[in-house]
């Protein structure tokens, strides 16, 4: 990356969820607000799930052909990413969306409301989330200055970002955050076979075998070891103040 100041700084913020595409928490409303703060600085763009429940049609969501059709590796299989594009309404804030039917296209988040049972795939779905971030950044070549993961799912993608990449050169110097907004994580357990499914390029990383059969929550443990880890909803202004300190202290 060129030096500090010489371009306009690209932050990402990878969330669960962003008004008003898809609003489960006070955390949707938050993360939408923030582009319009930083965009006088900031180079802003957001990445979430396609929820199968958001309406393509309502928030004129069109599909990015550059993304589409890329192969996502969970475990030993291949899944089709299809992504998709739309601007926050009154902003020029860009939103992208991750798809894959089988995975995202559901009424429910990671349990089946007609069952109340947990999806037998949610890791999958995770890792396939996490991992497709990976690839539509390097797609569009686009390359963050910072990352800033909103919202406890996106834990996962801080602990690929630490453990797997981080040297890689696409990602050199990047700043890593994850703010956490949930009082209340998901219930449910990692597989035992997690180690597997999320190996990238042959390599696990070993928070993923300590995560192995054990809750959601223990996820929130992992990311705070090592990455910077903030809580609640920090006013905007802060984030501007905080973000320039973290890229002042070290060449970008």
């Amino acid at each position: 990356m060129s030096s500090l100041w010489s371009e306009r700084l690209r932050v990402l913020l990878v969330t669960t969820e962003c008004e008003p595409f898809w609003e489960e928490t006070a955390a949707a409303h938050y993360v939408s607000q923030l582009p319009q703060r930083l965009a006088a600085q900031y180079d802003v763009r957001i990445i979430m799930p396609k929820y199968g429940l958001i309406d393509d049609r309502r928030w004129r969501l069109h599909e990015v052909k550059r993304l589409s059709g890329i192969n996502i590796r969970v475990g030993h299989m291949d899944y089709a990413l299809y992504g998709k594009v739309a601007s926050i309404p009154g902003t020029r804030t860009q939103v992208y969306f991750l798809d894959n039917h089988e995975f995202w296209g559901r009424k429910g988040l990671f349990t089946d409301p007609d069952t109340q049972l947990p999806y037998a795939d949610n890791d999958e779905r995770i890792i396939f989330f996490s991992k497709g971030v990976i690839a539509v950044l390097k797609t569009l070549k686009w390359a963050p200055h910072i990352i800033h993961c909103n919202g406890w799912m996106t834990a996962l993608l801080t602990l690929y970002l630490k453990y797997h990449l981080s040297r890689d050169p696409f990602f050199s110097g990047v700043k890593l955050l994850f703010t956490q907004y949930e009082t209340n994580i998901p219930d449910l357990r990692f597989s035992p076979n997690l180690p597997e499914k999320a190996r990238i390029d042959g390599h696990i990383p070993e928070p993923f075998l300590r995560l192995a059969g054990d809750q959601y929550a223990r996820l929130l443990e992992e990311t705070r070891c090592g990455i910077e880890t903030h809580q609640g909803f920090p006013a905007p202004e802060t984030w501007v103040e905080y973000y320039q300190s973290l890229l002042s202290h070290s060449p970008v």
